[in-house]
């Protein structure tokens, strides 16, 4: 195994509720000591080191022996601070070589609830992420045995983004449990994959020694870049089985950074209201086997025409109105954009006639609204 290096690095340590316990202060001397500087203390015989450095590695095997681990990584930490100040190479080398050995027992594990049935791992939302909703990534800290294991704790994991970027909890302790959980407050790119890696850090005497080949890494997919584009005219003669604004809406969409997929099975009004409405099912029905990230909802209700009077006369001229509404929402139901158009008038010589003019205006309506809001559009898409 590739040794790994030891650094003075004084760690910022966030505790969270249920499973993580506070840090140590941080070593205000801590300094910055490379191996082959040396810095010597008058008096100081190197025999006096050499009986330093063995008496922390004897009180690091007895932690081991007792079954505290993180305590005895921490004394041979401790060691290797003092080695390395010294420029003893050999012992360096040694104590070293002993962390990296006890490295290739740890193994760094999901929590169930990141857990498959089949025990593969499963992957987050990356906008539920960037809301602080949704999986967060915790885990486990275990030393391997074989076929046996036992939980680390008192271990301080770091969380860190390795693809993507965003706001964490960037270390935690592990509980008595082994577990250590962290919190996504936001990411940069919502829209985009994330990758969060999880590794052990011990810390002891303002020196740290991270375990990175020992990771776990929690993905976070975006939302497909695909929207299903749905839309019910309700008329006085009932609700369309062929929309006339379908088409005219998913065409002013299609610049707009989404693929667009038209409806095109029987609309149910009933499963249409509760998809308009925000319910997840409804959606996921509406979608069908479209992998569909958004949903562009429109709902067009044309009232009773009427006919023209004036001055007490009845002209053969009807007129109808309506109101047209266009919610673009995500799969899980969050509204993130809609807009409303009402007192869309239409008329002509008949009932019907003053109804299809008015479906006419409205889909110019609706096309208009996407144009003069395409910028809010696209920035919700991205989202």
């Amino acid at each position: 195994m590739k040794k790994i290096a030891l650094v003075p690095l004084t760690l910022a340590i966030i505790a969270l509720s249920g499973a993580c316990v506070s840090s140590p202060p941080p070593a205000s001397t801590a300094s910055s000591v490379q191996p082959g500087s040396v810095e010597s203390n008058a008096g100081t015989a190197p025999d006096r080191v050499d009986a330093e450095l063995d008496g922390l590695v004897a009180k690091a095997r007895a932690s081991i022996d007792a079954n505290h681990l993180s305590e005895g990584i921490k004394f041979y930490i401790s060691a290797l601070g003092k080695a390395t100040k010294a420029n003893k190479k050999s012992r360096i080398d040694e104590i070293s070589g002993t962390l990296n050995n006890i490295g290739a027992r740890l193994t760094v594990e999901p929590h169930e609830s990141w857990l498959l049935p089949d025990g593969s791992q499963r992957s987050g939302d990356s906008r539920s992420a960037a809301h602080g909703t949704g999986l967060m990534p915790a885990v486990y800290l275990y030393e391997s045995y074989g076929y046996a294991k036992s939980a680390v704790p008192d271990a301080f994991i770091r969380f860190e983004f390795v693809q993507n970027d965003g706001n964490l909890t960037a270390s935690v302790a592990t509980d008595a449990k082994g577990l250590a959980n962290t919190s996504i407050t936001s990411l940069t790119a919502p829209g985009k994959d994330a990758v969060i890696r999880a590794y052990p850090v011990f810390t002891s005497e303002g020196y740290s020694f991270a375990f990175k080949s020992v990771f776990r890494d929690f993905g976070y997919a975006a939302p497909p870049n695909m929207a299903v584009v749905a839309a019910l005219e309700k008329t006085p003669a009932g609700d369309s089985a062929n929309p006339r604004v379908l088409d005219a809406v998913a065409t002013s969409l299609k610049p707009l950074g989404v693929d667009v997929v038209p409806f095109n099975g029987v609309l149910a009004s009933a499963r249409f209201r509760a998809a308009f409405d925000g319910d997840s099912t409804a959606l996921t029905a509406l979608a069908g086997t479209v992998k569909a990230g958004y949903f562009a909802l429109v709902y067009v209700e044309v009232g009773t025409p009427s006919r023209m009077e004036f001055q007490g006369k009845v002209y053969n001229i009807f007129t109808a109105n309506a109101k047209a509404t266009i919610r673009i929402v995500r799969a899980d139901g969050t509204v993130v954009f809609a807009e409303s158009k009402d007192g869309i008038r239409g008329q002509g010589g008949s009932d019907q006639a003053s109804i299809d003019d008015c479906l006419v205006k409205v889909r110019d309506e609706l096309s208009a609204i996407i144009s003069s809001r395409s910028a809010d559009i696209r920035k919700a898409f991205a989202e």
